[in-house]
Parts: C-alpha cells; structure tokens; sequence
C-alpha cells in the first residue's frame, strides 16, 4: 500500500495542496510530469521540519513542485528554479503569478550545469527533480551550493522499480538506471552526507549534510 492511499484513509482533503488542484489537473492532463501525492506529502513535511531560508529546485516544468515549495516553507524565504524547457518556463511563470508567488520564486531558464555552475548562494534546502540520468553527474555542482546542515531531496530514483530490479532494459533506459545507481551509491556513502531512501512516490533521496563540527 502506498503512502498516498494510507494518508487517504485518515485525511478529508485527496490534494496535498487544494488551492493546486487546477495546476495539478493541467498538468496530468497534458503529460507534464509532476511530483507524485505522496512524495509532496513527504516533501511538505520535510520543508515544514526544516524551514529553510534559500531553496533551489532543479527540474521546474510548469511549477506545481515550485508552488508546494513555497507555500509549505516560511514567508521569508527565497526559491530559485531552474528550468531548460522555454515554454514549461513560460507556464511556471504564469502559475507563480496567479498565485501571487512571483516575488519569492526566481526562476532561471536554462541548463542547470550552466546555471548552478553560477550560482553563488548556499542553499539550505534543494529539491532535485531534473533528468534522472543527470542526477550523479549534477551532484558535483550541487555539493558546491548545499549549506552544512541542509538537506537534498531527489525524486523518482527508484524509476519504475527498475533501479531495483536486474533484468535487461532498453539501452537508453539501461543507461539511465545505472546512473541512478551511481547517483544512490555515492549519497549513500559520502562522508558529508546522511542519507536515506524511501519508496513515497516514484523513490526520493534524502541527503542531509552534516554541519561542521559533526
């Protein structure tokens, strides 16, 4: 059972945010990939323990994550997006402004290798949820912006299961998954970080990295 139909049982509201549901109906209704249910349930919590100041997400499309980001995280803070796709970045852009997010959220467009490659903030909290294969060769920059203390969140590494599972896939998809794995080996075995890995929606990646004196 997953933890959406757990959470089902015991919550009157089917949405983790309600005022999202049109986002979120668009979304699935022209196959814009989204954070599962209950991976943003874990992801609001995550926000909710943490209360980071400076957010980084790496995967925007038409900004639903982005939008459960910001209003599940203090008024004082500041989210910056990334974004390649040019016409995802316009829609994000347009959600964020409906819903009066326009001033917290800063979205970039454009290759996030280019993009965190100039980015000069610590971030004590990142939401990764790019092209999985990229996930391992991104971790690079991303250790560059991860404050002590803070914590990174990737989705969907466990694709489908078959970052479990050792039957033969398609070479692209075969190609993806071993990089999924590699990205999962080296969080879990980093001296810097913490981390864990749960089955909430597609598979998400917790990492915390420890302060300095830990």
């Amino acid at each position: 059972m997953k933890l959406t139909d757990i959470n089902s049982k015991f919550s009157e509201s089917k949405y983790i945010e309600p005022k999202f549901k049109k986002v979120e109906n668009e979304c699935r209704k022209n196959h814009i990939p989204i954070i599962d249910r209950d991976a943003a349930a874990l992801l609001k919590l995550q926000l909710k323990l943490k209360q980071p100041q400076r957010i980084l997400e790496i995967g925007t499309a038409h900004g639903f994550s982005t939008l459960l980001l910001a209003e599940a995280s203090p008024e004082t803070s500041k989210i910056t997006a990334v974004e390649l796709d040019s016409q995802r970045a316009l829609k994000a852009r347009e959600n964020f402004a409906k819903y009066n997010y326009q001033k917290k959220i800063d979205l970039k467009l454009g290759d996030a290798f280019d993009v965190l490659m100039y980015l000069k903030n610590d971030y004590d909290f990142i939401f990764l949820d790019a092209a999985k294969g990229q996930y391992f060769y991104l971790f690079e920059y991303i250790m560059e912006l991860l404050a002590p203390g803070g914590i990174l969140i990737a989705d969907n590494v466990l694709y489908k299961g078959m970052v479990l599972e050792k039957k033969e896939q398609r070479p692209k998809i075969r190609t993806m998954v071993k990089n999924l794995k590699k990205y999962l080996k080296i969080i879990m075995n980093h001296p810097e970080l913490d981390s864990t890995i749960v089955t909430a929606g597609d598979g998400m990646a917790i990492s915390r990295r420890k302060d300095i004196n830990e």
